[in-house]
């Protein structure tokens, strides 16, 4: 559990302290009545409603009608992964403190978020009435939707160009989640059909995640989105792609999200074809942000974009609690190829280890 200060001793963990009481409270709002419409289970809950607010309300107000609530609020996901608690208390504090700031990338509207030591809760809209598009998982996406989906990640990282790994508004639990999940290696892919035994071996794997990690080159460090998967996007009324979930946002290499993206997003026929020219335009539209200019022809730009697509490691051994089998198989498939294709750990084992000061 994070050491951090919350803003709130108590906030809402089962769908029935939703209450009209308590939206009133957050909101500021005279609210009449709210209706809970469907919900979205996962590591993240997502709980819809929709809004009747009191005849004597401000109706020139900017207020919501059809909200999302982010939490968690499955008391059962929270027992068997608590450290799920700390991915949504990370993104109440994207929305409160960070995206305001944030200039160059699309991301959901929220009207309230807040954190207490048990719980991160997000209201946002309900981006389904807005005439947004959801695709599967185990959709591809087209080489111009990857083009403009990279544009939307070097506009983040841009503004953040060389951020300090402490910097203020970052709290990295990232790293530690992963290390936790891909810990039981050897056991978990032991029993998964379409993990070959190459990536099988649960030492040598987690030794250079570890390694991974502690040798970020820090020429290409700024602030990431960190779980960039197509599961955590969505299409705007007029075709462009955004981003979902902050929960994983951190400071890293600028490669982990978009290695990460190409990985997942792409088929394992259009990545191989166009991954270059997919690089090159995230160098360009970095550059054109305000970053250094860089060539996909670059040795230390081709080492650590290489590298970065064992950040894809998750889907080789994710949870089918987590996410539905179907998604981590077909993930799973794409991940494999491209570990193959840029032989990742052995670009990872290659390179120098990391010096560790007593």
């Amino acid at each position: 559990m994070s050491s951090r200060k919350h803003e709130h001793e108590w906030l809402p963990a089962v769908p029935l302290d939703l209450t009209v009481a308590w939206f009133s409270s957050v909101l500021g709002l005279k609210i009449k009545s709210v209706e809970q419409t469907r919900a979205i289970w996962g590591t993240g809950s997502k709980l819809f409603f929709t809004i009747t607010y009191d005849d004597d309300e401000d109706g020139t107000k900017d207020r919501p009608t059809h909200i999302c609530v982010k939490g968690m609020f499955d008391p059962a996901m929270v027992a068997d992964q608590p450290w799920t608690i700390s991915l949504v208390q990370q993104e109440a504090l994207f929305f409160s403190k960070l995206a305001p700031k944030i200039t160059r990338m699309g991301y959901p509207k929220a009207w309230w978020s807040g954190t207490s030591e048990k719980q991160g809760i997000v209201i946002m809209n309900d981006l389904t009435t807005e005439g947004c598009v959801f695709k599967k998982m185990t959709d591809t996406w087209t080489v111009d939707q990857v083009l403009e989906g990279v544009e939307q990640l070097a506009g983040l990282h841009a503004q953040y160009w060389g951020s300090s790994p402490t910097a203020p508004y970052e709290n990295n639990s990232y790293d530690p989640a992963m290390q936790f999940l891909c810990a039981p290696w050897n056991a978990t892919t032991a029993e998964r059909s379409g993990v070959p035994a190459e990536f099988k071996d649960g030492d040598r794997f987690n030794r250079l995640h570890d390694k991974y990690f502690l040798t970020r080159n820090p020429k290409f460090r700024t602030l990431l989105h960190g779980d960039t998967h197509v599961g955590n996007t969505y299409f705007t009324v007029d075709g462009h792609p955004r981003w979902l979930d902050w929960s994983a946002y951190h400071v890293g290499s600028c490669f982990h999200d978009v290695s990460y993206f190409m990985g997942v997003a792409l088929s394992i026929d259009d990545r191989r074809k166009h991954d270059m020219r997919i690089l090159q335009h995230y160098l360009d539209a970095l550059h054109r942000f305000g970053a250094p200019q860089f060539k996909n022809t670059d040795e230390d730009v081709l080492i650590e974009f290489k590298r970065s697509f064992i950040t894809n490691c998750i889907w080789l051994i994710c949870p089918y609690g987590l996410q539905p089998e179907e998604s981590v198989k077909a993930l799973c498939e794409r991940t494999v190829a491209s570990w193959r294709d840029y032989k990742v750990l052995d670009v990872i084992e290659a390179q120098p280890d990391p010096v560790i000061e007593a």
